[in-house]
Protein backbone atom coordinates (compact mmCIF):
# COMPACT_ATOMS: atom_id res chain seq x y z
CA UNK A 1 0.00 0.00 0.00
CA UNK A 2 1.40 3.29 -0.73
CA UNK A 3 1.85 5.90 1.33
CA UNK A 4 -0.66 8.10 -0.33
CA UNK A 5 -3.57 6.06 0.60
CA UNK A 6 -2.37 5.46 4.06
CA UNK A 7 -2.36 9.18 4.48
CA UNK A 8 -6.07 8.87 3.06
CA UNK A 9 -7.12 6.28 5.77
CA UNK A 10 -5.58 8.11 8.43
CA UNK A 11 -7.45 11.19 7.36
CA UNK A 12 -10.89 9.21 7.00
CA UNK A 13 -10.47 8.37 10.70
CA UNK A 14 -10.01 11.47 12.17
CA UNK A 15 -12.93 12.43 14.10
CA UNK A 16 -13.92 15.51 15.69
CA UNK A 17 -14.18 15.95 19.47
CA UNK A 18 -18.36 15.54 19.31
CA UNK A 19 -17.89 12.57 17.06
CA UNK A 20 -15.45 10.87 19.25
CA UNK A 21 -17.89 11.30 22.57
CA UNK A 22 -20.87 10.61 20.57
CA UNK A 23 -18.87 7.25 19.83
CA UNK A 24 -19.23 6.06 23.28
CA UNK A 25 -23.26 5.56 22.71
CA UNK A 26 -21.88 3.08 19.92
CA UNK A 27 -20.86 0.99 22.73
CA UNK A 28 -23.55 -1.66 23.76
CA UNK A 29 -24.78 -1.13 27.28
CA UNK A 30 -24.08 2.80 26.87
CA UNK A 31 -26.54 4.82 26.54
CA UNK A 32 -26.98 8.58 26.52
CA UNK A 33 -27.30 8.99 30.37
CA UNK A 34 -23.91 6.52 30.40
CA UNK A 35 -21.88 8.27 27.86
CA UNK A 36 -22.46 11.58 29.65
CA UNK A 37 -21.28 10.13 33.54
CA UNK A 38 -18.44 8.33 31.48
CA UNK A 39 -17.44 12.64 29.99
CA UNK A 40 -17.34 13.94 33.28
CA UNK A 41 -15.34 11.05 34.69
CA UNK A 42 -12.67 11.54 31.86
CA UNK A 43 -13.38 8.72 29.59
CA UNK A 44 -14.52 10.74 27.29
CA UNK A 45 -13.08 8.79 23.90
CA UNK A 46 -13.41 5.32 23.23
CA UNK A 47 -9.42 5.09 23.23
CA UNK A 48 -9.27 6.06 26.82
CA UNK A 49 -12.24 3.94 27.78
CA UNK A 50 -10.70 0.86 26.22
CA UNK A 51 -7.32 1.42 28.71
CA UNK A 52 -9.33 1.89 31.79
CA UNK A 53 -9.63 0.02 35.06
CA UNK A 54 -12.66 -1.72 35.78
CA UNK A 55 -12.70 -1.05 39.29
CA UNK A 56 -11.48 2.32 38.51
CA UNK A 57 -14.10 3.02 36.10
CA UNK A 58 -16.88 1.41 38.19
CA UNK A 59 -15.80 3.58 40.92
CA UNK A 60 -15.40 7.03 39.12
CA UNK A 61 -18.91 6.21 37.19
CA UNK A 62 -22.23 6.39 39.50
CA UNK A 63 -24.70 3.18 39.26
CA UNK A 64 -21.71 1.30 37.54
CA UNK A 65 -21.17 -2.05 39.14
CA UNK A 66 -17.43 -3.77 38.20
CA UNK A 67 -18.98 -6.78 36.64
CA UNK A 68 -21.15 -4.12 34.05
CA UNK A 69 -17.46 -1.93 33.94
CA UNK A 70 -15.43 -4.74 32.75
CA UNK A 71 -18.73 -5.67 29.84
CA UNK A 72 -18.72 -1.75 28.65
CA UNK A 73 -14.47 -2.40 28.61
CA UNK A 74 -15.06 -5.28 26.50
CA UNK A 75 -17.45 -4.16 24.05
CA UNK A 76 -15.70 -0.88 23.61
CA UNK A 77 -12.48 -3.09 22.56
CA UNK A 78 -14.65 -4.78 20.17
CA UNK A 79 -15.74 -1.33 18.79
CA UNK A 80 -12.73 0.01 18.38
CA UNK A 81 -11.18 -3.28 16.68
CA UNK A 82 -14.13 -2.54 14.05
CA UNK A 83 -13.63 0.69 13.52
CA UNK A 84 -9.83 0.06 13.09
CA UNK A 85 -10.09 -2.92 10.92
CA UNK A 86 -12.77 -0.20 8.73
CA UNK A 87 -15.77 -2.91 9.38
CA UNK A 88 -16.95 0.15 10.83
CA UNK A 89 -17.77 3.86 9.79
CA UNK A 90 -17.94 5.54 12.88
CA UNK A 91 -18.95 8.78 11.10
CA UNK A 92 -22.04 7.46 9.60
CA UNK A 93 -25.34 7.38 11.32
CA UNK A 94 -25.95 3.61 12.43
CA UNK A 95 -27.40 1.71 15.06
CA UNK A 96 -25.46 -0.04 17.56
CA UNK A 97 -24.40 -3.20 17.52
CA UNK A 98 -25.98 -5.21 19.46
CA UNK A 99 -24.86 -6.93 22.59
CA UNK A 100 -24.24 -10.74 22.33
CA UNK A 101 -26.91 -12.22 24.96
CA UNK A 102 -24.70 -13.54 27.94
CA UNK A 103 -25.84 -17.02 29.48
CA UNK A 104 -28.08 -17.91 31.46
CA UNK A 105 -26.19 -18.79 34.47
CA UNK A 106 -29.23 -20.65 35.87
CA UNK A 107 -29.11 -22.77 32.83
CA UNK A 108 -26.72 -25.90 33.33
CA UNK A 109 -26.14 -28.92 30.85
CA UNK A 110 -27.64 -32.13 31.77
CA UNK A 111 -26.02 -35.03 30.94
CA UNK A 112 -27.34 -37.49 28.17
CA UNK A 113 -30.15 -38.80 29.01
CA UNK A 114 -30.22 -43.13 30.66
CA UNK A 115 -31.91 -45.61 29.75
CA UNK A 116 -34.47 -45.54 32.85
CA UNK A 117 -35.36 -49.39 33.73
CA UNK A 118 -38.61 -50.36 34.22
CA UNK A 119 -39.75 -50.92 37.52
CA UNK A 120 -40.43 -54.25 38.88
CA UNK A 121 -43.97 -55.68 38.44
CA UNK A 122 -46.19 -55.66 41.17
CA UNK A 123 -47.41 -59.20 41.50
CA UNK A 124 -49.14 -58.38 45.19
CA UNK A 125 -49.67 -55.53 47.13
CA UNK A 126 -50.21 -57.75 50.61
CA UNK A 127 -47.71 -56.65 53.54
CA UNK A 128 -46.15 -59.39 55.00
CA UNK A 129 -48.12 -58.99 58.36
CA UNK A 130 -51.32 -60.52 55.87
CA UNK A 131 -49.36 -62.96 54.60
CA UNK A 132 -47.92 -64.02 57.66
CA UNK A 133 -52.04 -64.28 58.90
CA UNK A 134 -52.67 -66.19 56.04
CA UNK A 135 -50.35 -68.75 56.59
CA UNK A 136 -51.44 -69.34 59.88
CA UNK A 137 -55.23 -69.85 58.58
CA UNK A 138 -56.12 -66.08 60.08
CA UNK A 139 -57.19 -64.32 56.50
CA UNK A 140 -58.91 -61.30 58.41
CA UNK A 141 -58.39 -59.51 61.41
CA UNK A 142 -55.97 -59.40 64.14
CA UNK A 143 -53.92 -62.62 65.02
CA UNK A 144 -55.33 -62.73 68.45
CA UNK A 145 -59.02 -63.17 69.83
CA UNK A 146 -59.51 -59.52 70.31
CA UNK A 147 -61.07 -58.50 74.00
CA UNK A 148 -65.09 -58.45 72.23
CA UNK A 149 -64.49 -61.67 70.88
CA UNK A 150 -63.28 -63.34 74.59
CA UNK A 151 -66.44 -61.56 76.06
CA UNK A 152 -68.71 -63.05 72.83
CA UNK A 153 -67.19 -66.69 73.46
CA UNK A 154 -67.90 -66.71 77.57
CA UNK A 155 -70.89 -64.92 77.18
CA UNK A 156 -72.07 -67.84 74.79
CA UNK A 157 -70.41 -70.57 76.62
CA UNK A 158 -71.84 -69.23 79.61
CA UNK A 159 -75.19 -69.74 78.59
CA UNK A 160 -74.25 -72.99 77.72
CA UNK A 161 -73.67 -74.21 80.56
CA UNK A 162 -75.92 -72.82 82.29
CA UNK A 163 -78.43 -74.77 80.35
CA UNK A 164 -76.92 -77.58 81.03
CA UNK A 165 -74.05 -78.26 78.50
CA UNK A 166 -71.29 -80.69 79.84
CA UNK A 167 -68.33 -78.74 81.57
CA UNK A 168 -64.99 -79.43 79.63
CA UNK A 169 -62.27 -78.58 82.98
CA UNK A 170 -62.24 -79.91 86.50
CA UNK A 171 -64.83 -78.12 88.54
CA UNK A 172 -63.07 -79.00 91.34
CA UNK A 173 -60.38 -76.65 89.89
CA UNK A 174 -62.35 -73.45 89.84
CA UNK A 175 -65.08 -72.06 90.96
CA UNK A 176 -68.73 -73.38 90.20
CA UNK A 177 -69.85 -69.94 88.55
CA UNK A 178 -70.78 -70.47 85.27
CA UNK A 179 -68.93 -67.12 83.89
CA UNK A 180 -65.89 -68.72 86.04
CA UNK A 181 -66.72 -72.19 84.60
CA UNK A 182 -66.58 -70.95 80.32
CA UNK A 183 -63.19 -68.54 81.30
CA UNK A 184 -61.57 -71.09 83.03
CA UNK A 185 -62.43 -73.55 79.97
CA UNK A 186 -61.39 -70.76 77.36
CA UNK A 187 -57.80 -70.71 79.20
CA UNK A 188 -57.32 -74.24 79.07
CA UNK A 189 -57.75 -74.27 74.72
CA UNK A 190 -60.85 -76.84 74.94
CA UNK A 191 -63.88 -75.00 73.54
CA UNK A 192 -64.21 -76.71 69.89
CA UNK A 193 -65.56 -73.34 68.82
CA UNK A 194 -64.89 -70.89 65.54
CA UNK A 195 -64.91 -67.58 65.37
CA UNK A 196 -66.89 -65.65 62.35
CA UNK A 197 -65.21 -62.38 60.97
CA UNK A 198 -66.09 -60.57 57.76
CA UNK A 199 -64.59 -58.76 55.73
CA UNK A 200 -66.48 -55.02 54.43
CA UNK A 201 -67.18 -56.59 51.98
CA UNK A 202 -69.16 -58.68 53.22
CA UNK A 203 -66.73 -61.57 52.75
CA UNK A 204 -66.85 -64.22 56.22
CA UNK A 205 -63.96 -65.99 57.86
CA UNK A 206 -64.26 -68.74 60.33
CA UNK A 207 -61.24 -69.06 62.36
CA UNK A 208 -60.59 -71.76 64.41
CA UNK A 209 -60.57 -70.49 68.11
CA UNK A 210 -57.49 -72.31 68.95
CA UNK A 211 -55.38 -70.82 66.08
CA UNK A 212 -56.45 -67.30 67.53
CA UNK A 213 -55.56 -68.66 70.78
CA UNK A 214 -52.17 -69.54 70.13
CA UNK A 215 -51.53 -65.55 69.47
CA UNK A 216 -53.28 -64.03 72.62
CA UNK A 217 -52.78 -63.49 76.05
CA UNK A 218 -55.26 -64.71 78.74
CA UNK A 219 -53.80 -63.74 82.19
Amino acid sequence: MSEGSKSDKKKKKELTEEQRKKLLTYVPGVGPKTAEKLTEAGYDELDVLVKADPEALAEAVTGLSVPKAEGVISEAVILKKLIDDGKMDPTSPRRRRRRAPEPDPDLHELPPAQKIESPEEITSIETGLEIERKEMGIPAGPKWLTRFERARIVGARALQISMGAPVLVDMTATSKEVFALAENELKSGVLPMTVRRSLPTGETFDIPLKVLLENTRLD
